[in-house]
């Protein structure tokens, strides 16, 4: 009799494991990510946590905004939350309070896109949207921005608001003088660049380096800007479209994906990135949305997948994160993001997650265990190829060492499966007859402490 074992999950000598999410560790099986409603302290240091309360909002975007008020030498921390009825909710964290409040009546008739700055020693905020700019400084209350086009990105360098605008999408909009007395006359201090060339829109623009990068539909344009002379150069051209909203800056490069795979960039080099994620990619993926914090870049997207878990999304029904250390990936699936956002305080970070599954409430990606919302979804691994396609065998038993209620379904040709599910920890024994050149197996799990220690598939070659 011959067999097929796994002991150690991390390595891939004996299989392929091609679809590995949100399995909750134990043993041999690493961390993964997953999904849990985003907890917040109440004071600084403090360890009581709790929700904040979005109950009667349906959240469409999110941002925060620190404070420094030099007088007080006091920092404060806010999260703006975008609602669907136009309002921007603001909680002050680290006050006591989970409330959220609607703020000096702002509205926006899209979610706006956000920019912190500093202008004269004090924190301040731009909020862009379809149909205004708004600039918020610490000293004050927000002022409304007149006379200035319709923002899609924005980039801050040496003092500069350079920003991607609707129309007309080849020129660059930028700004010098964002100062206390000059801000309600940006346009004024403004001017244009054009980007008349092969490389199409101007689509984002990033600042990286010292420079700012323009990321059109087919490549890259670098702005350098010195001693108010501007010089514009070609870094990079694509022969796939670049997904504007998966650009990001991670650690020391930029992410992005395009229609054929996920790239990074340096500033110099563009690479494409060596992973086995390409084939999952599905069509031209315009609503992805991507964020960074740490080494990880997290892209929420659409992928294809050859099996089916539970309810899939015509939007985005994935996000993978990416360790830009040694592009190492994981996949949490199911779950339809909207919005990615980094919160940074000076006691915890957390990416925060805005989804259409449930649309009241703001979710951060943890290695906790995974939360009754997504139970089912979160704790999955395909493993492909358990034993050679050459010639035909007689499979007859499945030997795992696991924990209670995993069930472990196998796969063989002409579509036959087997499911079995373990009734005690530690090891079990499955009987049973098929033959077949192949065998795919799945490790499911809804139990948060589950685990798995190893696997061991037994056969005869005919």
């Amino acid at each position: 009799m011959n067999s097929v074992e796994i002991k150690d999950f991390n390595t891939k000598e004996n299989t392929k494991i091609n679809e590995f999410y949100n399995f909750y560790p134990h043993k041999e099986l690493k961390p993964t990510f997953t999904l849990t409603p985003a907890l917040f302290q109440n004071v600084i240091n403090g360890e009581k946590k709790k929700e904040l309360n979005t109950e009667n909002i349906v959240i469409k975007g999110i941002s925060s905004f620190k404070q420094f008020f030099p007088a007080s030498k006091e920092t404060r921390y806010r999260v703006l939350v975008y609602g669907d009825d136009n309002k921007l909710y603001i909680n002050q964290l680290f006050s006591g309070m989970y409330s959220l409040n609607w703020t000096y009546q702002m509205t926006f008739e899209t979610s706006p896109i956000t920019l912190s700055f500093k202008s004269e020693e004090l924190d301040a905020i731009i909020l862009a949207s379809k149909e205004k700019m708004m600039v918020w400084k610490t000293n004050g209350e927000p002022q409304t921005i007149l006379d200035v086009p319709v923002i899609t990105s924005m980039a801050m360098n040496d003092g500069v608001l350079f920003c991607t605008i609707e129309k007309p999408k080849f020129k660059i909009w930028y700004a010098t003088n964002l100062s206390a007395e000059n801000v309600g006359n940006i346009s004024a201090y403004s001017n244009y660049i054009s980007l008349e060339d092969n490389l199409g829109d101007a689509n984002k623009v990033i600042a990286f380096d010292g420079d700012v990068f323009v990321f059109r539909d087919y490549g890259i344009s670098k702005i350098s800007y010195l001693q108010k002379n501007i010089t514009v150069s070609q870094i990079y051209t694509s022969g796939s479209k670049i997904i504007a909203n998966s650009v990001a800056v991670c650690g020391n490069t930029i992410m992005f994906i395009t229609m054929d795979g996920i790239y990074s960039f340096n500033g110099t080099k563009v690479k494409k990135i060596d992973i086995d994620i390409h084939s999952k990619l599905n069509g031209a993926n315009k609503n992805a949305v991507a964020s960074a914090l740490g080494n990880y870049y997290y892209i929420a997207l659409n992928l294809k997948y050859s099996n089916d878990i539970g309810e899939e999304f015509t939007a985005n029904n994935s996000i993978v994160i990416i360790d830009v250390n040694d592009f190492s990936y994981q996949i949490i699936r199911g779950v339809d993001a909207i919005a990615l956002y980094p919160l940074c305080t000076e006691v915890f970070e957390k990416m925060l997650v805005i989804t259409n599954n449930i649309n009241n409430k703001i979710f951060e990606i943890t290695t906790s265990p995974s939360s009754e919302y997504f139970n089912g979804l979160q704790k999955y691994v395909q493993i492909d190829n358990f034993a050679d396609t050459t010639n035909t065998k007689l499979f007859n038993s499945l030997v795992v060492d696991a924990s209670k209620d995993v069930s472990f379904t196998l796969e063989f040709d002409n579509n036959k499966s087997y499911t079995f599910t373990t009734k005690n920890d530690g090891v079990s024994i499955f009987r049973f007859r098929r033959t077949s050149k192949k065998a795919n197996l799945k490790i499911n799990s809804t139990k948060q402490d589950a685990f798995v220690s190893s696997v061991e598939l037994k056969f005869y070659d005919y």
